[in-house]
């Protein structure tokens, strides 16, 4: 394991190195009352604010609103899926997007909807605009009430899934999306003390924060989020980076990765494309414990910790 360990980092360390970027779609959906209108409109521009600070460039940050303050003219179930074809189009073969909707959602039968002027955004339509990204990994987020039946429709191989809701039934407007976006911007949120979030930790943040706020309220509990990242269909409520989903989304950051366009140098990004070699060989690992001999893991990880180790700071030095 460790030779084709080896093999793979040489090779990695020896192609060129493409840039890869981030895209984000943020849609502040229909409030239904200028109290509404404001929250999500809020939101959305926390979100993109805080995406400007991880290193998204503007050009790669779409913020659609359905609030008339924002001035433009309103986003539609159109706008977005023309702006989802054009994203997958422009985007190149190891780009990662990330689409967001905040605001309300009501079920329709064994399904459910995203709240918009005019036609409503079904789970159903949304499915299908991302079939134009292929396997590009892509992360959705659906913050609104109902959004828990968005996971069957939508789940797929390199598809990180967030909704704030189990089913159609959490149908109140949940306090998840608010949570959610806090974490980008609170340094409690990271957990592994990276100085990155990831989706993972995004999720369990917004949930303990959620669970925290009912508690104080002395409230039962109402909404319940999903993750899925494995491609089954089947979000969990308590997902993990060796649970049956959380594993994707413990390797998926908002944070723009180093790109030449950044100035980063081609040596600079082979180390950064090394490094997540390295974290998903460890992972993978971590994975297989219970099947392997007690002596032959803990000999193959602290191989791995150790050259995750020495290649942070490497890292560390050429970003300095």
């Amino acid at each position: 394991m460790k030779r084709a360990l080896a093999a793979c980092l040489l090779l990695l360390l020896a192609a060129p190195a493409m840039a890869l970027q981030h895209h984000l779609l943020i849609v502040s959906g229909i409030g239904g009352t200028p109290e509404y209108d404001e929250r999500f409109a809020s939101l959305a521009r926390r979100l993109a604010e805080a995406a400007r600070a991880v290193g998204l460039a503007e050009n790669r940050i779409v913020l659609l609103s359905a609030n008339p303050a924002d001035g433009g003219p309103r986003t539609d179930k159109e706008a977005i899926l023309a702006e989802i074809s054009r994203i997958a189009a422009s985007a190149g073969p190891r780009d990662r997007f990330f689409v967001v909707l905040i605001g309300h959602g009501n079920p329709r039968g064994d399904s459910a909807v995203f709240n918009l002027p005019g036609p409503d955004l079904a789970a159903g339509e949304l499915a299908a605009a991302l079939e134009a990204f292929g396997e590009r990994l892509v992360t959705i987020v659906n913050t609104a009430s109902a959004s828990g039946p968005f996971v069957a429709p939508l789940s797929a191989a390199n598809r990180v899934l967030i909704t704030a809701t189990s089913s159609g039934r959490e149908y109140q407007a949940p306090q998840f999306g608010e949570y959610f976006i806090a974490a980008f911007e609170t340094p409690g949120a990271d957990r592994d003390k990276d100085e990155r979030i990831s989706m993972l930790e995004a999720f369990d943040f917004a949930r303990r924060e959620v669970r925290r706020s009912y508690e104080g309220e002395k409230r039962l509990l109402i909404e319940h989020a999903l993750l899925d990242d494995n491609g089954d269909g089947e979000g969990s409520l308590e997902a993990g980076e060796f649970r049956a989903d959380g594993a994707l989304a413990h390797r998926i950051y908002l944070q723009q990765p180093l790109s030449a366009e950044a100035g980063a140098s081609g040596e600079l990004l082979a180390l950064q494309d090394r490094k997540q070699a390295l974290e998903a060989s460890i992972a993978d690992l971590k994975r297989q414990r219970d099947n392997l001999p007690r002596e032959s893991y803990y000999r193959q990880l602290e191989s791995l910790l150790v050259d995750l180790a020495l290649l942070n700071r490497k890292l560390r030095a050429e970003g300095d």
